[in-house]
């Protein structure tokens, strides 16, 4: 069949087809996206915060000294309640660490309370509230439970450390937008 004319053209212009299909496949193949890109065109874009009028900025910063210590006391009960679950079971070290605890947020409320709101944070600084309350009572279910040891306090307490976490976050998703967040 070699001998045959017109074969030698066929068989060259059938390789150069295969070759020609074969790059195109694989151009094809390279400029598809990657699971990466897919994925991040699948995400919906978040919009960027609006910025803080002066008022706003001014009641931020005013609360954000009273969060500073409300985070570090925050993490300081669950701790305290994580390590008399697994460590020591002792009562009395758990009482020693929450009372300090309890009697910050028992003196935050009244801060947050007494700084002036702008309207238009009113409903996060609602939010906000609403969670040093939580930790109050939180810390408060923990104290009770040093004095009768009824294990229901501990649990009472864990449920209003993590509603009271969240509320956080959703109020510093405005406030104070990427800050860390240690919860």
């Amino acid at each position: 069949m070699i001998g045959v004319p017109g074969f030698r053209p066929i068989l060259l212009i059938s390789t150069l087809v295969v070759v020609v299909a074969a790059a195109v496949a694989v151009w094809q193949y390279e400029l598809r996206p990657t699971t990466t890109q897919q994925a991040v065109a699948a995400t919906p874009q978040r919009a960027e915060p609006r910025a803080l009028s002066p008022e706003e900025e001014s009641y931020a910063a005013a609360l954000w000294e009273i969060q500073r210590q409300v985070t570090v006391s925050a993490v300081a009960m669950s701790y305290a309640g994580i390590a008399y679950e697994i460590d020591n079971h002792d009562v009395h070290v758990l009482e020693q660490k929450i009372e300090p605890v309890a009697k910050f947020f028992v003196e935050a409320e009244p801060r947050v309370r007494s700084l002036t709101v702008p309207p238009s944070l009113s409903k996060v600084h609602d939010e906000y509230l609403e969670a040093v309350v939580l930790y109050r009572k939180a810390s408060d279910e923990m104290l009770a439970f040093t004095k009768d040891g009824e294990r229901q306090h501990l649990v009472d307490a864990q449920g209003m450390g993590v509603a009271a976490s969240e509320d956080l976050l959703r109020a510093g998703e405005v406030l104070w937008p990427g800050q860390y967040k240690p919860h």
